[in-house]
């Protein structure tokens, strides 16, 4: 093992490591710097006016009244600066001419907290203004900045909006506080003139710094003080932006809720330097669109100076799954998928389809010349006269229909049994191809639908080796050619190769394959079925990671030509600790998986045979240091599972025997993985680590001392984490 003793350690914080951004190709310690001080969190729940565990005020007949807090005694230390835990909750807003906004602060035990500064807030107000002539509805700040072009002075300036800080802050010594706007919203003719209109729907929004909170946020209708009601633009959740970013918070951390980002990223805000619209629906989409863009194809970079006039580059971003998955981000309920959607639906989240614009539109398909779309489309009003069910280019849904992905539901393999698995023997498997969209009617698999179909079968569960086969992978037999016909729409399949005879345990089946979609390939989405070789029962191997985590980031997560897919399990049977590459790299899953996605905290990228996955390939969105990520039920701790192996990295001379393999000792494989630096080798190498064991060799890896549960160096606390 070869390692890099340069700008490395061992230890590893959310500070080094944990990142909630998509990364572009910039060393990454400028990267971790720069997104976050340029990119807007794009999260938010529905309307929602109380930071979590914390309900607003009741609201009387007649509108809201200003409750009065009912907080617990203060007791010491209750001082803001000091607290683990803040809670914000606003709980009123009234206007005459500056905003006067109410809110408490409580920490995790409902103490309420004082000794909040101006230093310390930065108070947002907003408008939402109503979409008119096929224009969506939109944010206005307030309060606005002229931006000047440092970088780039010949550029004019440009506006932005932004946040207030010099206002009153009154703090009355319990928890509670009121902050009086400087700005009088009725009176602001520059840098841009916004006008106060009451009978619209308004939101005040704050950000804190110098303590873990969440941005709270108020709507309300000034003229009549209601918070019911209310015209709303509720399009992505912050539990959509988390599922693949877990924690997404921006600019040094503080805003962390899309409820308040859109108070700033309105339509009329520009980055001076770059001439980019900080637009929310058009930044984000096009970050995430990154390398897709065709201006970038075309070799015009999408850039943005940030913070410090800090040039950041989102030309490299790579979306983690097929950017056609638009309900990923954003649902509502008439386009929610039936495979691949965020869980969390909102309000306003078929405005996708349902509000096509110039803006969001041309966000990714940069290439578009609106001047000549069917006729010069100077504006939005004749978007939907094309784009909508009864239009010529049919709904933005149907543009963006993915057959990969909702064509999986028209496949599915039923398991029936499977029989003959005693050492020895030649397994037997029944079982049927169906539709479960036609109430499971069986299916033709000799049709020429079908692309490839084949049983794999992986032994043993206590920790995979297929030991006896002829090398590490699966033993696959084909499906269409060599399956009997029951005559019920059944099949039966006999494996062309036995259950190895010195094989004991249980051992797992699965079913790959993909057929012939109208324009693309479509995976077969399997499981596992288990089965007893010498067991009394089958024991099924056990789970470390799931399926729908993966898919939190990937959507649908397939491989090898989409022939295995959803099925992380069934990877591990070919993935298993005796699997490694011709230029000597391990292929074992635990190993593999995380350095793939330790891209960015590797000092040398990993190449498996040709291929390189440097950050240049891989950009993982989020935190590093967060194991519950991926894994499930707390399994990334020390001590492994018993009976997991040693991973091999050279299968010597014969493939088929494991005596001559060269391994890496178990928990070793998956620490190095991503601590590739030499010092961490060392490190690991004096406390037992083993870089060249066989299969013959003993485990003397003393890791658990140190890094088990509630030792000095507790992986969870070294990661941050908290148990699931």
């Amino acid at each position: 093992m070869d390692f890099n003793t340069e700008n490395y350690g061992l230890r590893v914080t959310y500070g080094r490591y944990g990142q909630s951004l998509f990364t572009p190709r910039l060393p990454s310690a400028v990267v971790a710097v720069l997104v976050i001080l340029l990119l807007t969190g794009c999260g938010g729940g529905g309307g929602g006016i109380a930071a979590p565990q914390v309900s607003p005020g009741p609201v009387a007949p007649n509108g809201p009244v200003t409750p009065t807090p009912v907080l617990p005694a203060p007791s010491l230390p209750n001082e803001y600066a000091k607290a683990e835990q803040v809670i914000a909750t606003i709980t009123a807003v009234r206007i005459n001419s500056a905003p006067l906004v109410d809110f408490t602060l409580v920490n995790g035990d409902g103490i309420g907290l004082t000794g909040l500064t101006n230093a310390n807030v930065r108070f947002h107000i907003a408008k939402l203004v109503p979409g008119t002539d096929g224009d969506s509805s939109y944010w206005q700040s307030y309060v606005n900045r002229l931006a000047v072009p440092r970088v780039n002075p010949d550029k004019p300036t440009a506006i932005q909006a932004t946040a207030e800080r010099n206002g009153t802050l009154t703090d009355h010594g319990d928890g509670t506080y009121t902050y009086l706007f400087n700005t009088d919203i009725a009176q602001i003719t520059t840098p841009l003139a916004v006008s106060f209109e009451p009978l619209l729907t308004h939101r005040v929004g704050i950000r804190f710094s110098g303590g873990p909170v969440s941005n709270p946020s108020y709507d309300w209708i000034p003229a009549t003080q209601s918070s019911t009601g209310l015209a709303h633009r509720d399009i992505v959740a912050n539990e959509s932006c988390n599922s693949c970013h877990q924690t997404l918070a921006a600019h040094g951390g503080y805003y962390n809720d899309m409820q308040v980002c859109v108070l700033c990223h309105n339509p009329v805000s520009t980055e001076p330097n770059s001439g980019a619209s900080l637009d929310f629906k058009v930044m984000i989409h096009k970050i995430h669109q990154g390398s897709d863009l065709p201006s970038v194809i075309n070799g015009d970079p999408y850039q943005v100076y940030g913070f410090g006039d800090r040039l950041i580059d989102f030309s490299e971003v790579i979306f983690s799954q097929d950017n056609r998955n638009c309900g990923t981000c954003h649902a509502g309920t008439a386009t929610q998928s039936a495979k691949i959607h965020t869980p969390t639906l909102t309000q306003d989240g078929d405005n996708w389809s349902e509000v096509p614009s110039r803006e969001a539109c041309g966000a990714c398909h940069d290439d578009l010349n609106f001047a000549t779309h069917f006729g010069d489309q100077v504006d939005n009003s004749g978007c939907q006269s094309c784009h909508s069910a009864a239009g010529i280019a049919g709904t933005i849904a149907s543009d963006h229909f993915n057959e990969r992905v909702e064509g999986t539901a028209q496949f599915a393999i039923i398991v029936h049994t499977i029989t003959q698995t005693a050492p020895g023997q030649f397994p037997v498997i029944h079982f049927s191809l169906t539709n479960p969209q036609s109430g499971n009617a069986a299916l033709d698999i000799t049709s020429s639908v079908i692309s490839r179909l084949r049983a794999a079968i992986a032994w043993p569960t206590a920790d995979f080796t297929n030991s006896g086969s002829a090398d590490a992978n699966y033993n696959r037999t084909d499906a269409p050619s060599l399956a009997v016909a029951v005559g019920d729409g059944s099949y039966t399949l006999t494996s062309t190769t036995p259950i190895p005879t010195s094989t004991t345990g249980s051992g797992m089946l699965i079913f790959e394959g993909r057929f012939n979609g109208i324009n693309e390939r479509i995976p077969l989405i399997t499981t596992p079925t288990w089965f007893s070789i010498t067991d009394g029962t089958a024991t099924p191997r056990r789970q470390v990671v799931s399926d729908e985590k993966c898919n939190h980031c990937h959507g649908l997560t397939s491989a090898h030509g989409e022939n295995r897919a959803n099925a992380q399990t069934g990877c591990q049977g070919c993935h298993n600790p005796r699997l490694a590459t011709a230029n000597q790299k391990s292929l074992d899953f635990k190993s593999m998986i995380h350095g793939i996605h330790a891209s960015r905290m590797r000092q040398q990228p990993l190449l498996l045979d040709t291929t390189l996955y440097s950050t240049a390939e891989v950009q993982y969105p989020g935190n590093l240091s967060n194991c519950n990520a991926c894994h499930v039920n707390d399994s990334y701790t020390l001590p492994l599972a018993t009976g997991v192996l040693a991973s091999t990295y050279d299968s010597g001379a014969d493939a088929s025997n494991y005596a001559d393999d060269l391994m890496i000792s178990a928990t070793t494989s998956v620490c190095s993985s991503c601590h590739d630096s030499e010092i961490a080798g060392t490190h690991m190498l004096q406390n037992g680590a083993d870089f060249t064991a066989t299969q013959s060799s003993s485990n003397s890896e003393s890791c658990v001392i140190c890094h088990g549960p509630g030792r000095i160096s507790d992986v969870s606390a070294v990661h941050g984490l908290k148990s699931e």
